[in-house]
């Protein structure tokens, strides 16, 4: 969760304990003379925790800072940061807004001074543009978003309460309910939990490795916004795979992240549950 984002100096980073989030000290007290930007995710990955946007602008604004917020996971259909304070929102497109993994591609919005100050002039002189078969895919999907979104949503919610009390694997994160411990934070700035859930799943590595090859319809994917679980471990950061960088994002091994599809619910949790009967 740094302040300043990667492609800032390593002098100019700072990054705050990706275990305490949703701690607004820490953000206050990560305030250096020198920060320019603060860079959160809405329900960062893998363990989709909480943070109020609302009161992390007010410290940023405050600090003469701007607020960027990557809301790809709380979608444009559940949260809005904008309203929330943020300066300026980015999309990985290639997730939700594509749909089916067809493309890559991605969005930055902002307010037309903030474009022209910050990213106009890297646009023209780096050339990263999209091509135009891309444009046309991500546009298609963005006619079929809230429709895609809102049942894959309903599937998440359906998973992660029949994985509370399972004695296998024990959903962790349920933004918007009653035993999510961010409850409050999620109903006052999220109209939606999202389509993803993250669950530990008892004995570590050696319960959560095997999971997918004990299921039928939920498999292993490297790409989001489809029904497939994807273990920490196998994320594309480098620094996911060592065991030290795990433990200081609070990622256990036996952490399961699950992107729910358009699949029924029944369906999926039926699958879910007998492959954790087999691990």
């Amino acid at each position: 969760m740094p302040l300043c984002g990667r492609g800032f100096p390593a002098a100019l980073r700072h990054f705050l304990d990706a275990r305490r989030r949703h701690d607004l000290a820490q953000w206050k007290n990560a305030v250096r003379p020198n920060t320019k930007t603060f860079f959160l995710e809405a329900r960062p990955i893998p363990r989709l925790e909480i943070v109020d946007i609302a009161e992390v602008a007010k410290i940023a604004h405050a600090a003469g800072a701007t607020l960027v917020v990557d809301n790809v996971f709380a979608t444009p259909l559940f949260q809005s940061p904008f309203a929330l304070g943020a300066d300026c929102v980015v999309y990985s497109a290639t997730k939700h807004i594509d749909g089916q993994g067809r493309c890559l591609g991605g969005v930055i919005l902002g307010s037309e001074k903030f474009i022209q100050d910050n990213v106009q002039t890297l646009i023209r002189q780096t050339g990263p543009s999209i091509s135009p078969f891309n444009a046309w895919v991500l546009l298609k999907g963005l006619e079929t978003l809230s429709v895609r979104v809102r049942r894959q949503t309903d599937t998440a919610a359906t998973v992660a309460v029949a994985l509370v009390d399972h004695p296998q694997g024990h959903a962790h994160d349920l933004s918007g309910t009653a035993r999510s411990s961010e409850a409050a934070v999620a109903q006052k700035q999220m109209r939606g939990g999202g389509t993803l859930v993250a669950f530990e799943v008892e004995g570590g590595k050696e319960g959560a490795f095997p999971l997918p090859g004990c299921a039928q319809l939920v498999l292993i994917s490297n790409n989001l916004a489809m029904p497939k679980p994807d273990h920490p471990s196998g994320d594309d950061d480098a620094s996911a795979h060592r065991p030290a960088a795990r433990a200081e994002l609070g990622i256990s091994d036996g952490l399961v992240r699950l992107s729910c599809g358009l699949e029924h619910p029944d369906d999926v949790v039926e699958d879910l549950l007998a492959a954790l009967d087999q691990v």
